[in-house]
């Protein structure tokens, strides 16, 4: 970007015709009111967006922006703010940016997967780093960052119910460990992605995280034979977790699959499960170690 075509906001570089539309909305906005509402109805428009208490000296000069066609332009601007919050770690108004954003483009699934990110992994690694806060209050407001990152997914899949991407986020939030993980919503959030059209290969991911839900194993070895029968799905996790499960469910040796189907040799089969008996994904592993101890 030309220099000399450029200016800043909060420290962030900005075209210089969007700071021409905010000094002609921040001019306007001093109209009264009376006389803006008349040219609102008369030119059809839309009014502005109102933000309640969650108004400051930016989102007023942006106000007028938000005008018509022109709140995805107010959108962008602001996710130039939201990006100097992340950068200065201020993250509550980084999560009032976003809120911002989201309530200004509802439509772009892009934008509640950012600020998800921003509050479930970026706000809540900072605020566990901070020396300045009591180990209580530090799980108090982490967890209160995560709650938000996971409402603005669950708010993003709501605005945009046939977008596969942000039921993928969503599925990657619910299945991370490190975040009180709930691997049944996982599933069911890969599974609604496939159903919009996400690519086949998540049926994968549908089954890992069913086999660490208790009381669907079965369900779960169900699936796992069917993705089995693709030699192109034959992971060494899916391999690993077959094996366990047939373990778990207590299968009749006549109903199980033996050692040599699921991993071509016994060879192979040490070498896999001996790695896959230290996994720290929450995978069950019930049998393993009776198996190496042979």
């Amino acid at each position: 970007m030309n220099p000399a075509r450029a200016k800043t906001l909060h420290g962030i570089a900005v075209p210089l015709a969007a700071l021409v539309l905010l000094a002609a909305g921040g001019a306007l906005l001093h109209v009264p009111s009376q006389r803006a509402a008349a040219r609102e109805l008369a030119a059809g428009l839309s009014r502005p967006v109102e933000w309640g208490g969650q108004r400051d000296a930016f989102t007023r000069r942006l106000s007028f922006l938000t005008l018509g066609g022109l709140r995805s332009l107010t959108a962008e601007l602001m996710t130039a703010d939201a990006t100097d919050a992340w950068m200065r770690q201020d993250w509550p108004r980084a999560q009032r940016r976003w809120e911002q954003i989201t309530t200004l483009a509802p439509q772009r699934a892009n934008y509640w997967m950012r600020a998800a990110r921003d509050m479930a992994r970026n706000a809540v690694s900072h605020t566990l780093s901070r020396q300045d806060l009591e180990p209580p209050q530090q799980a108090a407001l982490a967890a209160a960052y995560l709650e938000r990152g996971e409402r603005f997914l669950l708010d993003g899949a709501s605005a945009n119910p046939e977008n596969p991407l942000i039921y993928l986020e969503l599925a990657g939030f619910y299945e991370n460990p490190a975040r009180r993980p709930r691997f049944a919503k996982a599933a069911e959030a890969y599974q609604r992605a496939l159903e919009l059209g996400a690519p086949a290969m998540y049926r994968r991911w549908v089954f890992y995280n069913l086999s660490r839900v208790r009381g669907r194993e079965a369900e779960a070895l169900e699936l796992g034979r069917e993705l089995f029968a693709d030699p192109a799905s034959r992971t060494p996790t899916l391999r690993c977790l077959l094996f366990v499960l047939q373990n778990r469910l207590n299968l009749p040796q006549e109903q199980r699959l033996s050692v040599e189907q699921i991993f071509g040799s016994e060879q192979k089969a040490r070498r896999d499960l001996a790695l896959f008996a230290k996994n720290d994904l929450r995978f069950p592993v019930t049998g393993v170690a009776d198996y190496l101890r042979q």
